[in-house]
């Protein structure tokens, strides 16, 4: 009788292993709809901080940008959202007031399109900036907004996406490069019953100079390398990105001895 209670417990424990097992590897058609895109509302949320890595190298500073990310009117459909900011709010007192302003205007002016290739901004040049390293303000949504593969995938599964941009700085021409690699960490429905997809990414970004040499690089007051990490909910019922965070971090800049951290957060408004 005992040999046959601990068989039956072998095989119990068998049969959970393949239930888990299965379960881990559940499906779903991971992509966002664009066809309502001029409904949506968007809250984007960015603070950066400088911390002086060495006594002498500076003071700290902060920054923070809000502004709304909705979809224009006639510009919804199949194929890429396209959407640009209102409401943009930006503290920055590291800056002049009319550099604030003109990044406030270009900002405003923005224009935002999100497909499953990634993100692409309508205006490629970069922010100046001294005490910031050139805190990248325009490159945020690209940052903190997934890009879906609109394909069925499994959970722990993953996609990568390379973006290339161009960049008009005021050194001369560069090229941005965004390498990012998203995981389907899991699939579950949230306490109102909607099964979600949470999704989760690494990424690197690094600037390269059409003057490819020391000097030139030195003279950028721009991130010229970072990397960074993301999470993101999607509902999978309407196929609407919830929310979504990112990280990112400077780990290499024209302005020395200053460390440059930027925290971004987007969510959906109902």
């Amino acid at each position: 009788m005992i040999r046959k209670s601990v068989g039956w417990a072998v095989v119990a424990v068998a049969l959970a292993f393949i239930t888990a097992g299965c379960g881990g590897r559940e499906k779903a058609r991971i992509e966002i709809d664009f066809s309502k895109a001029a409904e949506w509302r968007y809250m984007l949320g960015a603070d950066v901080y400088g911390t002086p890595t060495t006594a002498d190298s500076g003071q700290y500073f902060s920054g923070s940008l809000r502004a709304y990310l909705q979809g224009l009117p006639g510009e919804a459909g199949v194929g890429p959202l396209r959407c640009g900011f209102t409401d943009v709010n930006l503290v920055a007192p590291f800056l002049s007031e009319d550099e604030r302003g003109d990044i406030v205007r270009r900002l405003s002016e923005l224009r935002v399109a999100v497909s499953e290739n990634g993100v692409t901004l309508s205006d490629t040049s970069g922010i100046p900036g001294v005490m910031s390293g050139g805190w990248d303000i325009i490159r945020s949504p690209a940052r903190v907004i997934p890009a879906m593969p609109n394909a069925d995938m499994a959970v722990g599964s993953s996609w990568e996406r390379e973006q290339r941009f161009p960049l008009s700085i005021p050194n001369g021409e560069a090229e941005g490069l965004m390498y990012q690699l998203y995981t389907l960490d899991s699939l579950y429905r949230n306490d109102s019953g909607i099964r979600v997809a949470a999704i989760s990414w690494v990424f690197s970004y690094r600037v390269a100079t059409k003057e490819n040499n020391d000097e030139g690089r030195r003279k950028l007051m721009y991130p010229l390398s970072g990397s960074g990490r993301g999470s993101a909910e999607l509902d999978l019922a309407r196929k609407k990105l919830v929310k979504s965070q990112a990280t990112f971090q400077v780990t290499q800049s024209g302005v020395t001895g200053m460390e440059i951290n930027e925290v971004a957060h987007f969510e959906i408004l109902e």
